[in-house]
């Protein structure tokens, strides 16, 4: 992967698009294809600078220096600076940045941040999608990350308390998902004309609109690319979101790395995709979320940014199905899910079990479960049988039916 700064011709004018969230909007999808298509964009003069997917969120960490899962505010010090100086080399006419983690910085980080790369046209991109999709997906974030918080409280302390909802949420929601609230920040050190907001598009339309739209603010050729990419951030359904937060009360003393190992990455991202119906929001609150929704429309078409897309597509849409409460579900309701989780922990357990009788050479002991383990895939295993007793336990009710 070429990213190194081609030498020994004079610098155009360059322009620098920093993409900055906000998150569940695509950007995922979007850092992929820019990253699997580095070297072509090298070649028609447009540098993305990063190296690995990973570098994105330890960039943006350092940009923001705030404490993001676990990481204390200093942890990856010195990224921003190798993707500035990057792109202050580079002497193509575009370089593109991106992370969503960049929609919390704050205004002092925002300026220092920012400052290096004065010298050149900066452009923020903000990508953004109705209020009721991004709640919901939201909720199902923070479970992803350990949370307890039901989504009717969620939901309900974000939407009457705001930005003061109990932390994280209300800072992490409307901190950064509200496209105005967001835009206001970085307007104070890019002008109007240069900030884009890209709305999502709605369901059902073209699969590779979003690119189309990115392609459209930046300047690139949106045919010119392989947009074939694995999607990433799959969304859970109901019962089985449900089905891990109501398996986090159990887990509270999992460490980081376990958990992430084998909740968020196993069961949340790969075992308990779709399924059950999708997440939706209690109906009640819809007819405020719709008058937020137009306030915010206001808010962006007077504030004078550069629109792609269509703001109209930021009013949330009437439900498609009846309401389901993740709360109100039966243990019998998340049987289903919970056997599928079952089945994978303990599959998972056995896989590591058996790679490392393979690595020690030692035949297998039937008699003793953990014969043969190393310490750190022994924990791992335990974790994986004990998380399978818990959730086996909550399936009775739906064994019996």
């Amino acid at each position: 992967m070429d990213t190194e700064p081609r030498r020994g011709q004079p610098e155009p004018t360059k322009r620098i698009f920093i993409h900055i969230g906000a998150p569940k909007t695509g950007t995922t999808y979007l850092k992929s294809v820019l990253l699997k298509n580095v070297d072509a964009l090298a070649a028609a003069g447009v540098l993305y600078p990063y190296t690995d997917i990973g570098q994105s969120f330890r960039a943006a960490h350092d940009f923001c220096r705030m404490r993001w899962f676990g990481q204390r505010a200093d942890r990856f010090r010195g990224e921003w600076d190798l993707l500035v100086q990057r792109s202050r080399e580079w002497d193509g006419g575009t370089v593109i940045l991106s992370s969503e983690l960049l929609a919390a910085a704050a205004p002092d980080r925002i300026g220092k941040g920012l400052a290096p790369l004065a010298p050149y046209e900066v452009h923020i991109v903000f990508t953004a999608r109705d209020f009721a999709r991004q709640l919901a997906s939201d909720w199902q974030e923070h479970i992803k990350h350990k949370h307890t918080v039901t989504l009717e409280k969620f939901v309900d302390d974000l939407v009457e308390l705001g930005l003061d909802a109990p932390e994280p949420f209300g800072r992490l929601f409307w901190g950064m998902h509200d496209a105005a609230y967001v835009l206001e920040r970085w307007a104070r050190f890019v002008p109007v004309e240069r900030i884009h907001v890209l709305t999502v598009p709605l369901p059902g339309g073209e699969g590779d609109a979003l690119w189309k739209r990115f392609c459209a603010t930046t300047g690139l050729d949106p045919a010119g690319y392989d947009t074939r990419t694995r999607r990433s951030n799959p969304s859970m359904g109901v019962a089985e979101t449900e089905l891990v937060r109501r398996l986090n009360f159990g887990v509270t003393k999992m460490q980081t790395n376990s958990y992430n190992a084998l909740v968020r990455l196993l069961l949340a991202d790969k075992v308990l995709r779709g399924g059950s119906p999708r997440l939706s929001l209690p109906p009640h609150r819809l007819p405020w979320l719709r008058q937020r929704s137009r306030a915010l429309i206001d808010d962006l078409a007077a504030a004078g940014y550069q629109v792609e897309g269509d703001l109209a597509d930021l009013l949330p849409a009437d439900p498609s199905s009846e309401y389901v409460s993740p709360t109100g579900l039966t243990e019998a309701d998340l049987g289903p899910a919970a056997i599928k989780a079952a089945a994978a922990l303990l599959s998972h357990a056995g896989k590591l079990r058996d790679r490392n009788q393979s690595l020690r050479g030692r035949p297998d002991s039937s008699d003793d479960p953990d014969a043969g383990l190393a310490h750190q895939p022994r924990r791992l295993a335990k974790a994986g049988r004990r998380a399978a007793r818990r959730l086996l336990g909550g399936t009775e009710a739906a064994t019996e039916a």
